[in-house]
């Protein structure tokens, strides 16, 4: 239920409760007030009654006092008169009083008690109050007893009307109290708190320009003002933290490339020598032709080599150039054995220079991976050269690529098709202390390196939601495994 409507409620039965309780009370009021004035009414009579009948002579004024009883009863709220004298054993009686006894009784005992009784009756099936008093002779000694009988049906008439007069006043009341609220709070309370929710619910999507306008001094006017207060924060908040992204973006960006120009000088030396010695080539055969041009056979043939080797060392400098140019990252569909490939290529000349072997295991149909080629190809690159530096005296390089089912925590329901490259050298290795901060940044065991080559290939890989994972043995080499992703994020249920 809503707090306006609630709030509603609870004043409404409030409102209704008061009211009722205040009709209630003034029903109570106005009865007590009719019963005092019919109690006045009948004492008036009772005492004009008593003086009379004490001064008459009974029974010589018989007739006199049923004449004072007969013009008693003319009175419309006046039911009927007793009259009874104790010595001579006489009773005077209205006409319209069929029944006696009970009235009897109750003038027998004011003259044994000696006292006034008010006491409530039905008579005939209507309701009646009776004032009941002794009549005394000039002794004061009690000498008989009168009995007058009062309808109360004007009484409970006139409150019965009252009544209706209150329940529609006070219905009028609650109705348009119930109205005025039900206005009031869905004016000062549905509405402003309407705006706050729909304000929230914005706010929470990201839209920070989300404003409330609310007038007045209240709480929620206050709170209105707080809010907007709190979305221009919020929104500068977004606007310096996309400020921040882009220029940690930007300084990862400068990172990698660096890091990769500081490994394109490590083979700058290699592909030199990859280059000069078609270059040799080139040079021998275009002297051999110019000596010998009259041999169209064998200009042909050396010709057709020269280009070879021209396309080798353009195709040589288009990858070393398409690897040090710095570019933003793309995502592209990826063959991971097509990318070792190349990265081999690069170290080409050092690995048959160190006489180290080299060993693939690429499995068939490996599925293709969603990532940017220049980025995977630097994580491939350093991973092979730090290899290669670490057999000196050569060894054997062992690449391999297969894919697997692997069930992580992120992963809700099932498995996910990851494609593993792994990385094994015979070289040095390394010790347990050294491996637990090679991915940290500037730590370095070479006396050249710069530290960052190992910690730069962590964050491309995990950029590709991908992990790596590391084991060394000092003296018997060292693996480093590559998990990625399958294009489109594959998932097996189990």
């Amino acid at each position: 239920m809503k707090l306006g409507t609630r709030l509603t409620l609870y004043l409404s039965l409030i409102i209704i409760i008061v009211l009722s309780g205040y009709g209630y009370f003034h029903i109570v009021i106005r009865r007590d007030i009719l019963i005092r004035k019919m109690k006045v009414e009948v004492r008036s009579v009772g005492s004009t009654l008593k003086v009379t009948l004490e001064k008459i002579s009974l029974p010589r004024e018989m007739e006199y006092v049923q004449d004072l009883i007969d013009a008693v009863e003319e009175y419309e709220r006046t039911l009927g008169v007793m009259v009874y004298h104790q010595g001579k054993d006489l009773l005077f009686r209205s006409r319209s009083l069929n029944e006696t006894q009970p009235y009897l009784d109750w003038i027998k005992k004011s003259i044994q008690e000696d006292v006034v009784l008010e006491e409530f009756g039905v008579h005939l099936k209507t309701s009646v109050f009776g004032y009941t008093f002794p009549l005394k002779d000039k002794r004061g000694k009690n000498i008989g007893g009168v009995s007058i009988l009062q309808h109360t049906s004007f009484m409970e008439e006139d409150i019965r009307k009252a009544k209706w007069t209150i329940f529609f006043t006070i219905l009028a009341a609650i109705g348009g109290t119930v109205g005025l609220v039900v206005f009031v709070t869905r004016k000062w309370v549905n509405q402003p708190i309407s705006q706050l929710m729909k304000g929230i619910e914005q706010l929470g999507k990201g839209h920070f320009d989300t404003r409330i306008h609310l007038k007045g001094e209240d709480e929620l006017s206050d709170l209105a003002r707080s809010f907007n207060e709190m979305a221009g924060e919020l929104k500068k908040a977004q606007e310096r933290v996309i400020r921040e992204a882009e220029i940690k973006l930007e300084l990862e960006r400068s990172l990698r490339q660096s890091e990769k120009l500081a490994t394109v000088g490590q083979l700058a030396s290699g592909l030199a020598h990859e280059m000069g010695t078609p270059l040799n080539i080139i040079g021998g055969r275009a002297e051999w032709i110019k000596g010998r041009l009259d041999d169209k056979e064998g200009a042909q043939k050396n010709l057709d080599i020269i280009v070879q080797q021209t396309e080798r060392i353009t195709k040589i400098i288009q990858q070393l150039l398409g690897f040090v140019r710095k570019k933003r990252p793309e995502q592209k569909v990826l063959n991971v054995d097509k990318l070792l490939e190349t990265s081999l290529d690069f170290l080409d000349h050092q690995i048959q220079k160190q006489e180290i072997r080299v060993a693939k295991e690429i499995s068939d149909g490996l599925p293709p991976v969603m990532g940017d080629p220049d980025q995977l190809q630097q994580v491939f690159l350093n991973l092979m050269l730090n290899a290669v530096q670490s057999m000196p005296e050569g060894g054997l390089l062992h690449l391999s690529a297969s894919s697997k089912w692997i069930s992580k925590e992120s992963i809700e329901e099932g498995q996910r098709r990851y494609v593993v490259v792994s990385v094994r050298d015979t070289g040095l290795g390394m010790e347990k202390d050294v491996v637990q901060h090679i991915f940290n940044p500037f730590f370095t065991t070479k006396d050249t390196g710069t530290g960052l080559g190992l910690m730069v290939s962590q964050g491309i890989v995990q950029d590709h939601e991908g992990w790596m994972e590391v084991e060394s043995e000092l003296g018997k080499g060292s693996l480093f495994k590559i998990y990625l992703p399958t294009f489109k994020g594959e998932v097996k249920s189990e």
